[in-house]
């Protein structure tokens, strides 16, 4: 499980998140919150104003019990007015009260395929109250347009990397054709099939044809420019 504290640059995934967090918490007038991004198949990330409450939320994603899974079940917020007095999920509310932490409300939110929980934690019972779910829920949402949009950036960089990778592959081949069409006179239709000609004869691929002709052609401007007469 990723975790992220406060020291992450807001530039990141886990940077926004705990920017987002504090302002939650700051909004709602609590001690706290914890984020997670939920990821089918991967592993989540998660997030909190504090590590006391990284601890507690941790908890509650291991145990596949707790709030924060009921809101997820429910498709609405769930409130714990006084973990001393809570009677669902023990563990986890008995990891809440060994921090001091009395109350909280989970929400959560999904937008196409991101699914996002959001947390605030009360050092006193019944703040945050009920009404706070829905400011809760707003904050869920948030955080799910947050990933969708590191995802689509994060896709994006792939994409211009792999755009890269191409055309650092084909310049040799372009560079080989144009050695070829100033030769032979020919046009690059014809340069290109000279070359997959040679390709298939020698049984190299088309890029090592290439590199071979370009490095065959500097050879021989090398020799050009440093005679053996001139160096006596």
């Amino acid at each position: 499980m990723e975790k992220s504290g406060l020291e992450t640059p807001d530039d990141t995934p886990a940077g926004a998140l705990s920017a987002l967090t504090r302002q939650a918490a700051s909004v709602a007038g609590v001690c706290g919150a914890s984020a997670a991004v939920l990821h089918a198949g991967s592993d989540p990330l998660l997030v909190a104003s504090y590590p006391e409450l990284g601890e507690i939320a941790e908890l509650e994603l291991e145990l596949h019990e707790g709030p924060t899974w009921d809101a997820l079940a429910r498709e609405a917020p769930i409130h714990v007015t006084d973990a001393l007095h809570e009677s669902r999920w023990s563990r986890f509310c008995e990891a809440m009260a060994r921090r001091g932490v009395r109350s909280c409300v989970a929400a959560v939110a999904s937008l196409q395929e991101t699914t996002t929980a959001v947390t605030l934690y009360g050092l006193r019972p019944g703040v945050p109250g009920r009404v706070d779910g829905a400011l809760a829920t707003a904050f869920a949402r948030q955080a799910a347009l947050l990933s969708i949009g590191f995802d689509v950036r994060d896709r994006g960089q792939r994409t211009v990397e792999e755009l890269r990778k191409i055309l650092a592959s084909r310049w040799p081949i372009e560079q080989a054709k144009g050695m070829i069409m100033q030769a032979l006179g020919c046009d690059a239709d014809e340069a290109f099939a000279e070359l997959r000609r040679t390709s298939q004869n020698s049984h190299l691929k088309l890029r090592e044809v290439a590199r071979l002709l370009i490095n065959r052609d500097l050879g021989q401007e090398t020799e050009k420019r440093v005679r053996p007469e001139e160096m006596g």
